[in-house]
């Protein structure tokens, strides 16, 4: 025997492996993907960072960031990030080794909501924009948070409170419309039912209050706004103490929040994996898709699964040059804009024979992190694996470079 008896023999087939050479300082990871039908692809991806510090923006024109140095440059990320417990809190981050995004995200992480003025407030707008100067934005996303809220109990059942002066709000889909956020009470729920109990009482009471949960509200599990009952309940069964039961802070342009299912989820991060509507975009995984499809994804997969943003941030691929503007989105400064770099980023593909071929590194995630002031520039390129690939090349070259590639490379 020539392995362990536990490996099973792989379904799918890779490609032959090409040589992969990096002529920039900037990381990048090479992995190949294959589609639903089959097809195999050679993926490339590579992550540039830049210095959002220091920005003159009492300028005429939005200012450009400074490209930070290989030593300074954001690793690509191997895994999703989360603000606190996976799945259960709001993701900062999703790895970088999607194997293929059809529209680019636009995201802006660890970000909260300002007043102006730094003067408390119940509620002020805050916005984000993004586009060509002197052409329509291609995201015009504006939203009012608000200052902390509580549902109050009366005679006729549960009313949303007036909300108290803050100064700022932390944009984290736990504040947004959604919820109740009960996983972390199903988890503890479902322990308790495991746990050994003289009379079962225990045991069957938790139970019971699993089988009544509502099930999760999927365009933001995490939320809060929906079914207060329920979220008191499954606190007091997991022994955790509730002084009150929070009200969304986020809330759509118009109208406010009235703690209803319809209530629109606003954020600027990336949703869940496991949320509306990524979930259905994701494809059948059924008893069929498991005997004939597996490990491939389903027949019917839309690979706007991948685009992880909300929709209304998932734009066509930018060239660099657009406008990023970010609305009472810093502390002290009510209007921030700064111009997304350009950069010629391009793959050199060699096959065994036939002529050199260019592919476009395609920015598809945009990544601006207020916290550390970074913006993060992911760019990818999909080459298919029909014909063997012998060498892949990552660098910044030109529209010219295709006639100097014979003496320029080796």
């Amino acid at each position: 025997m020539d392995r362990p008896a536990h490996v099973l023999p792989s379904p799918v087939q890779p490609a032959p492996l090409p040589e992969v050479v990096n002529h920039t300082p900037w990381p990048a990871q090479y992995f190949q993907h294959v589609d639903p039908r089959g097809e195999g692809f050679h993926v490339l991806v590579c992550r540039m960072s830049y210095d959002l510090r220091g920005l003159d923006h009492e300028g005429p024109a939005p200012p450009e960031p400074r490209l930070m140095a290989p030593e300074e440059q954001t690793p690509l990320c191997e895994a999703d990030q989360f603000l606190a417990e996976p799945n259960a809190s709001s993701t900062l981050q999703e790895s970088d080794f999607a194997p293929y995004k059809p529209l680019c995200d636009v995201l802006v992480v660890n970000v909260s909501a300002h007043a102006p003025g730094g003067k408390p407030l119940r509620r002020w707008p805050a916005g984000l924009r993004f586009g060509l100067p002197g052409s329509p934005p291609a995201i015009d996303k504006r939203f009012h948070v608000c200052g902390p809220r509580r549902f109050e109990r009366g005679i006729t059942g549960w009313r949303l409170g007036e909300p108290q002066a803050a100064v700022e709000v932390p944009l984290v889909y736990e504040l947004a419309a959604g919820g109740p956020n009960l996983v972390r009470a199903r988890d503890r729920l479902e322990a308790l039912q495991q746990e050994p109990a003289p009379d079962g009482a225990r045991r069957q009471a938790a139970a019971q209050l699993l089988k009544h949960l509502p099930s999760p509200h999927l365009p933001n599990p995490i939320g809060c706004g929906l079914a207060p009952q329920d979220w008191v309940r499954a606190q007091q069964a997991i022994g955790a103490t509730v002084s009150g039961v929070p009200g969304p802070q986020i809330e759509a342009w118009q109208p406010p929040c009235r703690g209803q299912a319809d209530d629109p989820v606003i954020g600027l991060g990336p949703i869940g994996r496991w949320w509306h509507p990524r979930l259905e975009r994701a494809g059948t995984h059924d008893e069929a898709w498991r005997r004939t499809q597996w490990p491939r994804s389903p027949m019917d997969h839309d690979y706007r699964y991948w685009n992880c943003a909300p929709d209304d941030q998932q734009i066509d691929y930018p060239q660099g040059g657009e406008v990023l503007a970010m609305g009472n989105l810093l502390p002290a400064h009510e209007l921030v804009a700064f111009k997304l770099p350009r950069q010629s980023m391009r793959l050199l593909v060699r096959l065994h024979a036939g002529p050199l071929a260019l592919n476009d590194m395609h920015i598809d995630t945009i990544i601006v992190d207020v916290a550390a002031a970074t913006l993060s520039v992911v760019r990818r390129a999909c080459v298919s694996a029909r014909e063997p690939v012998r060498k892949l090349e990552l660098g910044t070259w030109g529209d010219d470079a295709e006639v100097s590639f014979g003496t320029a490379l080796p």
